[in-house]
């Protein structure tokens, strides 16, 4: 497939498939930032409900970066991963006191900011054309251009990623592989296990992810460390997860 019919069918599929978003309506830097942490290993359905909840509360930079950090995850509660609240929570205090953000070397020296997430960034919020790599533009580069390969490496699909990218309309063009790439998987045709880098995730129930957020729940819900103790400490699972919690400073200690 040439690069022209590539991008003749992923046009293609973005007018077929485009899903709005509050952070596609309006993608102002500070939208764009709190969706990209939320997706993280999140759902969009999940996300979306969230997201208005959040944006609401928080409704922009200054704000967020003003609140206290129990605030954040209080309003975080249902996304899991916390610590990706904390980073955001970081990332507006950050830039409320001056940070700059107009480059991708900006934004990945913020906090819980990657090359991938500022990748998104930069294409979302300014449409600066940045190759980056996502489950979803995975999915559909491992189905047109590394058929049949397996252990296939991000470096490899990044490569492929810039020299077939549409340049002139960055923003859509991601979105377009983000909407393909989910119908892809929605099909069967996800062919995660063909990447280098795709791990399962763990079952939730009875994990340790499982303990830190039932105690970080309580916790944001103004139950005492003593009582979340008394409450659970007989889980095998509870001192691990309290310990993260507060090497995470999630918990003040």
């Amino acid at each position: 497939m040439t690069t022209d019919d590539f991008q003749a069918l992923i046009h293609q599929k973005g007018r077929e498939l485009y899903r709005p978003m509050p952070w596609r309506d309006q993608p102002t830097l500070y939208y764009v930032l709190v969706s990209e942490l939320m997706l993280q290993q999140t759902q969009v359905a999940r996300v979306l409900t969230k997201f208005r909840e959040f944006t609401a509360e928080f409704p922009d930079v200054q704000s967020l970066a003003a609140a206290e950090l129990t605030e954040v995850l209080r309003a975080w509660q249902g996304l899991g991963y916390n610590r990706r609240a904390r980073y955001l929570h970081q990332t507006a205090h950050a830039i409320a006191t001056g940070a700059p953000v107009t480059t991708l070397d900006d934004l990945v020296a913020l906090p819980g900011i990657g090359v991938n997430t500022a990748g998104a960034i930069m294409n979302y919020a300014y449409q600066v054309p940045t190759p980056f790599i996502e489950t979803n533009i995975r999915t559909v580069y491992l189905n047109h251009f590394f058929a049949g390969q397996e252990a296939v490496a991000d470096r490899d699909i990044l490569t492929v990623v810039e020299q077939t990218m549409d340049r002139v309309n960055s923003r859509q063009w991601f979105w377009a592989l983000m909407d393909y790439g989910n119908e892809l998987k929605a099909q069967g045709k996800g062919k995660l296990s063909a990447s280098r880098h795709y791990t399962k995730q763990p079952e939730f129930a009875g994990s340790l992810r499982q303990m830190r957020g039932e105690i970080l729940r309580r916790y944001v819900g103004g139950q005492s460390l003593a009582e979340i103790t008394a409450d659970l400490q007989d889980d095998p699972r509870f001192a691990a997860a309290l310990d993260g919690l507060r090497r995470d400073d999630l918990i003040s200690r």
